[in-house]
């Protein structure tokens, strides 16, 4: 089951945390999520250490929403090595054109 919630929200810093399953399925809700937390004048942190599994529809929508907001106010963090993995197969990864997680990273 696919989950998310908003953190430390504050003036500065607003962290997005999700967990569980990201699919086809719950693309759309991942998609309303984003809406709501995206907010162009705090740093937003995309928090992955809980996700468990996500396919191609997930990546096209956080890709999405990355792209949307201002350079440098996104950061993925905490990103399982499952994640990076499925990111590296399907395109999203540095050294690829539309690599997305080499871009604000934070370990």
């Amino acid at each position: 089951m696919a989950q998310w919630e908003i953190l430390n929200n504050d003036a500065t810093t607003r962290v997005f945390k999700l967990s569980g399953r990201w699919g086809v399925e719950s693309a759309e809700e991942l998609h309303q999520a984003f809406l709501q937390a995206v907010d162009g004048s705090v740093l937003l942190q995309v928090d992955m250490e809980a996700v468990e599994d996500v396919d191609l529809s997930f990546f096209q929508i956080i890709c999405g929403a990355f792209k949307t907001m201002e350079e440098g106010r996104m950061q993925f963090v905490k990103i399982p090595e499952h994640i990076i993995s499925k990111a590296d197969r399907m395109g999203f990864l540095p050294r690829h054109s539309s690599g997305i997680f080499g871009k604000g990273v934070q370990e």
